[in-house]
């Protein structure tokens, strides 16, 4: 999100913060939160709203990265933490017999380059493909 949605706007303008500084705000809490030892889970609410549509998951784990999380880390917010946290963790959130194979396969090391999870190269739920 390059600016805020016309609400938020409104409310930074009477504040006077800037959407920039209320990201860095965000981004410095998320970091505290990580190391006091909170339990972070990645959500982004798609499609409550125009303003959060679906497939902008990806963002909120490259923030995390930001933050201060590790790659690690931060994609397990997304993948075998949320598992755990939704009590699917019996079979999701792992590549492992016997679980489903949903996969993200990107254009990218991950590792070294965080955003490369912007550019999906295939997607199996299930072990199926689907369009990514």
């Amino acid at each position: 999100m390059k600016t805020p949605p016309p609400a938020l706007k409104a409310a930074m303008d009477r504040r006077g913060v800037t959407f920039g500084q209320m990201l860095q705000a965000r981004s410095d809490f998320v970091g505290r939160l990580h190391r006091a030892g909170v339990r972070l889970v990645s959500g982004v609410d798609s499609g409550i709203g125009p303003a959060k549509r679906h497939g902008v998951l990806p963002h909120a784990v490259c923030e995390l990265v930001t933050a201060g999380l590790s790659v690690t880390e931060a994609l397990a917010t997304a993948t075998s933490g949320a598992a755990e946290a939704c009590g699917v963790s019996a079979r999701k959130g792992r590549l492992a017999p016997g679980y489903d194979a949903d996969l993200l396969v990107v254009d990218g090391d991950l590792e070294t380059d965080i955003t490369a999870l912007h550019q999906p190269r295939s997607v199996l739920l299930r072990g199926q493909p689907v369009s990514p």
